[in-house]
């Protein structure tokens, strides 16, 4: 992201005489960024100079459309709401302005070109009504006509630049291969010359063309023992895996009994029957139940915020009845008496302990298949890749091993070729400087050099022995001396330098292969460490488990000492009421008998509460009948309303596009031959 903000930068800068840097340009405003982007349409001559600030912002949004389509600019692919991405554009977002501008610099020959063509071959706006216009209609058939001539005229001017650069490259080239005959023809005779030189040409030609035929069936017949060799190689490999599966297969079958065989399959038919017969039917019906609340849910007719809290309101009185019922029905069930109380808390931890094993056993079951997709996806581009060959464990550190080492001996080698280019470059450059410091030295190795391959010749042909005497004619020119001197100090250096890097070499090696061993010990200790992280791993989930149990455990435990505080809490408040009730029984009696009004006792007042309870459950009962009657018509109105607000939607919709065309109007001509155009 930042190297395109440079490069958009940089060429803003370029092309716009500006001088922006990365910060000031980052922070710059919505309105500057759209501005700056206007800016460049223009420089590029494809949208007219105009200012951000003083124009409204439908027209800009016209505007830099019409500039973006005549460029020939597609929106991103992920861009799906075209009304989006012009709000974007409007309101001036970098993550589309960025873009756009990246774009069109990396496209700067297409964007001219596309803005050239675009103000001859792009038609105008007209409406329909003003093609009935016999005039219009005519001047539009000839603009037509002139679009086409024009297409025709630049496509014959791009054809003709075309083929003049064709031209000139066919020129150049033609001009290239002639100078390379003239070279080659040269060559040519230089080599006739020398070689009209040696006697018995024909022999020695022979001689080397077989020479080249043996050589090149030497290479062929090495290609094929290196090929054998790879295909035993991967034969042998494939049978140490086939080997090694079959010991495995072995061993995994060697402790196998019909009695292991069977418990295994007894287990996992006891797990596959739990799953069918309790935990699928468990969680379908679940999902039935979702279902059915969600289609309730949606047959339910609309329902106002008033409506919502009414009902809120409602549910908290009911909530708050029931809880009161359920503490007085707590209060009379004497919990002492339950003696499978503890039994049914067992139960239902061993239900939720083996519901959670299913549902980590469905999980693992998933992750394991999924992990078994992954891992033949992976095989089957390991073996598009690299063939039917698939190395694993000893096998894959012996290859790497190998190759490691064949890594080695090839940058020795490349090692010692660089050096001896090194010094052939050397070398050269040396002749080169003493060709340039004594001209005559040219002449003398070309003579030195035909004189050799005579010699060479003659000796050959009669077996005898080349003629080194420092005596010898032609060979006791001074500047022969230099270079034999020169020649032999180069030499003597070379070797000198091979004698200092021998012994670096042989210190080197056997410090690799320290560096080897000590690389395979790492990767061993590295296996043993990742065995032994696994296994703490392991043993620190199985701890973890039972300090989960142990903590579910214990807040079961202090969740039972709290519901039984409540109960003897609520055992109090029931004694005291009980109290006071005798004492109110005690005291209607001396009421009675002294004619005061006798007080409502405590099993009215619940009876009272019971009857207003059911009076309001009723009360909800016709309240839901109603809602149920009226649901027809309250869908009808919904859907009243939802035409209405489609039909609400398409107006402004044809607003807008009626707005983004432009003025527009009806053409109407009346009788006596008036035509009447009348803006929209």
């Amino acid at each position: 992201m930042t190297e395109d903000l440079k490069l958009i930068v940089l060429e803003v800068n370029k092309l716009l005489e500006t001088e922006y840097n990365l910060i000031t340009f980052d922070s710059l405003s919505p309105e500057s960024l759209l501005q700056v982007m206007i800016d460049v349409f223009h420089a590029f001559d494809a949208i007219d100079k105009l200012d951000v600030r003083e124009n409204d912002p439908e027209e800009t949004n016209v505007h830099v459309m019409d500039a973006l389509r005549k460029i020939q600019y597609r929106p991103p692919g992920d861009m799906d709401d075209p009304g989006a991405f012009r709000r974007g554009l409007v309101r001036g977002e970098k993550k589309l302005i960025h873009p756009i501008l990246r774009w069109t610099f990396d496209n700067r020959e297409r964007v001219k070109k596309s803005s050239y063509l675009a103000k001859f071959l792009i038609p105008l706006d007209l409406p329909p009504e003003a093609m009935s216009m016999p005039d219009l209609s005519s001047m539009w058939v000839q603009y037509l006509q002139t679009m086409d001539d024009f297409k025709d005229a630049h496509r014959a001017y791009e054809q003709s630049v075309h083929e003049g650069a064709q031209t000139r490259e066919l020129r150049s080239d033609i001009g290239a291969i002639e100078t390379e005959i003239e070279n080659v023809k040269k060559r040519i005779e230089r080599t006739q010359t020398r070689l009209d030189k040696v006697p018995q040409q024909e022999l020695l030609l022979e001689a080397a063309n077989s020479l080249r035929i043996e050589k090149e069936r030497q290479k062929e017949l090495l290609s094929q023992i290196e090929e054998q060799k790879q295909g035993l190689n991967r034969a042998s490999m494939i049978h140490d895996r086939l080997q090694k599966d079959l010991h495995n297969a072995k061993m995994s079958v060697q402790g196998a009994t019909p009695q292991n065989l069977m418990d295994s399959l007894i287990e996992e038919t006891q797990v596959l029957e739990f799953m069918v017969q309790q935990k699928l039917p468990q969680e379908l019906l679940q999902r039935r139940s979702e279902v059915q609340t969600l289609q309730e849910v949606i047959d339910e007719p609309n329902i106002a915020r008033s409506d919502l809290v009414e009902m809120q309101s409602k549910i908290d009185e009911l909530n708050r009845e029931i809880q009161k019922h359920v503490e007085v029905r707590m209060a009379e069930y004497n919990i002492q008496n339950d003696t499978l109380g503890p039994f049914r808390q067992q139960a239902a931890m061993v239900a939720r302990n083996k519901e959670a094993a299913a549902e980590q056993l469905d999980q693992t079951t998933k992750e394991l298949r999924e992990i078994d997709n992954q891992l033949q996806d992976k095989q089957r581009k390991l073996q598009d890749t690299v063939g039917e060959v698939i190395l694993r464990g000893e096998e894959l550190k012996q290859f790497v091993n190998t190759l490691r080492a064949k890594s080695n001996v090839y940058k020795q080698q490349r090692a010692d070729l660089a050096s001896v280019k090194a010094e052939v470059t050397d070398l050269s450059q040396t002749l080169e400087n003493l060709k340039t410091q004594d001209p005559s030295l040219s002449s003398t190795l070309s003579q030195v050099t035909d004189e050799d391959s005579s010699m060479a010749g003659s000796s050959l042909a009669s077996g005898g022995e080349f003629d080194s005497r420092p005596g010898s004619p032609g060979i006791a020119s001074r500047g022969m001396t230099e270079l034999t001197r020169l020649v032999d100090g180069l030499q003597r250096a070379v070797t000198a330098a091979r004698e200092r890097v021998t012994p670096l070499s042989q210190q080197l090696r056997p410090l690799r292969e320290r560096v080897i061993e000590l690389k395979d010990e790492m990767d061993s200790k590295k296996q043993s460490y990742d065995a032994l992280i696994a296994t703490l791993n392991a043993e620190s989930a199985v701890m973890q488990s039972k300090i989960t149990d142990t903590e579910k455990s214990i807040k079961a435990l202090e969740q039972q000492w709290q519901e039984l505080q409540l109960e003897f809490e609520r055992s109090e408040l029931l004694l005291e009421k009980a109290n006071e009730e005798i004492a109110n029984l005690a005291a209607i009696n001396g009421d009675g008998a002294s004619g005061k009004p006798a007080r409502i006792s405590l099993k009215e007042t619940l009876a009272q509460q019971i009857f207003e309870q059911e009076t309001i459950g009723k009360r909800l009962v016709e309240e839901r009948g109603n809602l149920q009657g009226s649901k027809t018509e309250r869908q009808r109105q919904q859907e009243m309303w939802g035409d209405l607000k489609r039909l609400f939607e398409v107006k402004i919709r044809c607003f807008q596009d009626n707005k983004l065309r432009g003025p527009g109007g009806t053409l109407s001509v009346s009788r006596g031959g008036a035509e009447t155009f009348i803006l929209q």
